[in-house]
């Protein structure tokens, strides 16, 4: 998916959900593995981070979805109906497609009732909604939240000032729930990321980026590889902030990172970041998202153990085979549900 804002093309944004997609299959793999792999700060440091890639998402979302709709929600140039609707059709039908598949998998009461919530989209508003269909959902719930609240969203970020405001409302906002709302005494478990509110500092900054997109196009062509050299540096400085999970020392220093890649993205073409392998990886990097773990649990069942002794090459096989398997499905899969969506669609609007 190619962004457009007053005829800049932001290309780079593929590279961004490429990367991010593999490298969460790559993390999740990684800690899933029947033999632990030993790479040192690769294994140790770096697959792990990948978990944070979610954040990086996040941002990218926000700023994907007010380049396409920030000025047309403040115009009323785009109804709500069409607006929800192309939500809708985007997420729901992969996405559905895989809940019964796990649902029939993994049969039971809990299952149904969940796989049932998966396919209204609206499940983030339960008090709990990390489930175990499709388990890596969560995100799901969250963004879709967040597409269900964006006329707000646009009141929000309406200008630069009120922007900020409520960026550093946010940044409270986190602390507050990490201090008390997300305690014992008020309730038994920490959602951490799983909650908007939590959450909501990177939809925000992703905003921001759009409101100052000319701006930051503008510094990122001039550093060019400069800023590169910037982001690999703040994310390796990472590694050395002391942190204590979900708290502000965690939140900060991701927002800080992600938004470094942001806009280097939002600068002059990279051909590593965006090609036509990269492109293609990334028009169906939600579906890679989405289904990497069915794909995992197809390769464990093949006892890969029993044959390879190295726990690193065991690894690499995995990846290879599960990441390969899931990109394949994805493809075709997204190619069938889309051939079928467009003749659903077709055929309502000629009624």
């Amino acid at each position: 998916m190619t962004l457009l804002a007053k005829n800049i093309r932001y290309d780079n944004i593929n590279g961004l959900r490429a990367f991010s997609a593999i490298g969460i299959a790559m993390m999740h793999y990684q800690a899933n593995s029947k033999l632990a792999p030993d790479m040192g700060f690769v294994t140790s440091f770096l697959i792990p981070w990948f978990t944070n890639l979610v954040f990086l998402f996040l941002i990218v979302s926000s700023f994907s979805v007010c380049c396409g709709y920030y000025e047309r929600m403040k115009t009323g140039s785009i109804s709500l109906n069409d607006f929800y609707s192309k939500r809708y059709w985007r997420i729901l039908p992969f996405f559905a497609f895989l809940s019964v598949i796990d649902v029939i998998l993994n049969f039971s009461k809990i299952s149904l009732a969940q796989g049932f919530m998966n396919c209204t989209l609206v499940f983030n508003l339960l008090p709990k909604s990390n489930f175990d269909v499709i388990g890596v959902g969560w995100f799901i719930g969250l963004i879709f939240l967040f597409y269900m609240l964006f006329p707000f969203f646009v009141f929000l970020i309406d200008n630069k000032a009120r922007a900020w405001g409520v960026f550093i409302i946010s940044l409270i906002i986190n602390f507050l729930c990490q201090e008390y709302f997300f305690t014992e005494s008020v309730i038994n478990w920490n959602p951490g990321r799983i909650n908007i509110l939590y959450s909501a500092s990177f939809l925000i900054a992703g905003g921001l980026c759009f409101l100052y997109k000319d701006l930051l196009h503008d510094i990122a062509a001039r550093l060019g590889n400069w800023l590169l050299i910037i982001c690999i540096a703040a994310n390796i400085l990472y590694f050395f902030v002391p942190q204590s999970k979900w708290t502000l020392h965690y939140v900060i220093p991701m927002l800080v990172v992600c938004s470094l890649w942001l806009i280097y993205a939002i600068g002059n073409k990279h051909k590593w970041m965006q090609n036509s392998v990269i492109n293609f990886l990334s028009n169906i990097s939600l579906e890679i998202y989405l289904c990497h773990m069915i794909f995992f649990r197809i390769v464990e069942k093949l006892n890969l153990e029993n044959y390879i002794d190295d726990a690193n090459i065991y690894y690499l096989v995995v990846c290879v085979i599960g990441i390969g398997a899931t990109v394949i499905f994805s493809y075709y899969a997204k190619k069938v549900i889309g051939i079928l969506t467009s003749a659903v669609m077709k055929r309502h609007a000629l009624r």
